[in-house]
């Protein structure tokens, strides 16, 4: 026992030693937070495309008349051949629904199969789908401003709504798969107004529908259901969340110094607002809120300029703010950073938030989160 006590102490005393020996590296590693730089796991050639999109095991590029899939190293996964002139697409879970903007297609892709296509006797204008594949699909026809029709995993079809006086901005699917939610715009008044639909899905014959009006003026510019099955709406000037069928209040009064503002990630708003320090002095900071019975709290993270872009989806948070690359969760804590070489598109989240693709002109680099 004795022995094994002075070994012990013998390697505590050398690993000091040693420590001290290279106590200037050790310094310089952990002040420049080396341990934090993100490294470049895969690379894939890019050309022309529609689209970029991620889901749980594929990044998805969309192109003139392809669908590639790609894994969390670059790897190709899958090739498919599609009838597509440019593109919206929408991922949730392991699903993605890519629809021909203006046109007429559409495709599910599910892991690394394309599950179902559809032809719409229409003009495309959006669509979505929710972690257990049904989608919305929003699209224009002779005689009505909007019309959405919802599909099931399997590509039937659930039905479809009619909009003959308000336009539909987005439609988003509850995740029980019980609610369709629907983004109206009302051009016939004097001021645009903006409506929230919900359409209970689950008693069809009966048609039941609850609607909620925003105040006069207020746009609505996107609505999302969070990973505990609440709809956020985001507008022109804050974003509410509709709790127990009640439409609250979640983030109040955007103003001059908000730069960025989005709600698409697993429950959390994010807003990136400009902060005067004095009469020369700015300094920016990200808000991440959460929402607990009718309690609003948020986390901070300072950073040290307006992003240029930003990227948030499951549970991270990315930035490109000069020529760094910075990658938060949503407790507002760093989880990597990136020194970007050249000018970024786009950057995409994919694999549950474990994965992220900086897509450049002519290429795709893959990193691990």
């Amino acid at each position: 026992m004795k022995k094994r006590l002075y070994i012990f102490v013998l390697l505590i005393i050398l690993g000091c030693f040693l420590a001290y020996q290279n106590k200037d590296q050790l310094l310089t590693y952990f002040s420049n937070q080396d341990w934090k730089q993100a490294e470049v796991t895969g690379t894939t050639t890019l050309s022309n495309h529609f689209a970029i999109d991620g889901t749980s095991s594929n990044l998805i590029v969309v192109g003139n008349n392809y669908l590639h899939g790609f894994s969390n190293n670059g790897e190709e996964n899958f090739d498919l051949n599609v009838s597509l002139k440019n593109a919206v697409t929408s991922a949730t879970g392991d699903y993605c629904i890519i629809g021909e903007k203006d046109g007429t297609k559409v495709y599910m892709i599910n892991s690394n199969a394309k599950i179902w296509e559809m032809d719409i006797q229409g003009t495309i204008l959006d669509v979505s789908v929710n972690k257990n594949g049904y989608s919305a699909i929003i699209y224009k026809q002779v005689g009505y401003k909007s019309l959405i029709k919802v599909v099931k995993p399997d590509g039937t079809e659930l039905f479809t709504t009619y909009l003959a006086s308000t336009y539909a901005l987005d439609a988003e699917i509850s995740n029980d798969n019980k609610i369709l939610a629907v983004a109206e715009i009302n051009t016939e008044g004097i001021k645009v107004g903006s409506i929230i639909e919900l359409i209970n899905m689950s008693d069809l014959e009966k048609k039941n529908s609850s609607k909620f009006a925003l105040e006069d003026g207020t746009l609505v510019t996107n609505i999302e259901y969070n990973s505990k099955n609440k709809l956020l709406i985001q507008t022109d000037s804050g974003i509410q969340i509709v709790d127990n069928n009640e439409l609250k209040m979640f983030v109040e009064d955007f103003d001059d110094g908000t730069k960025f503002v989005t709600i698409e990630n697993e429950s959390s708003p994010v807003v990136i607002s400009k902060v005067e320090n004095g009469l020369f002095e700015t300094s920016y900071v990200l808000k991440i809120f959460d929402y607990k019975e009718n309690d609003v709290s948020y986390e901070e993270y300072q950073i040290d300029d307006s992003p240029s872009i930003i990227a948030s989806k499951d549970n991270k948070i990315a930035m490109l703010i000069e020529k760094e690359l910075i990658i938060v969760n949503l407790n507002g804590k760093l989880l990597k950073k990136y020194d970007v070489s050249g000018n970024i598109k786009s950057i995409i989240i994919f694999n549950n938030g474990n994965s992220l693709a900086v897509v450049y002109r002519d290429k795709i680099e893959f990193m691990k989160i």
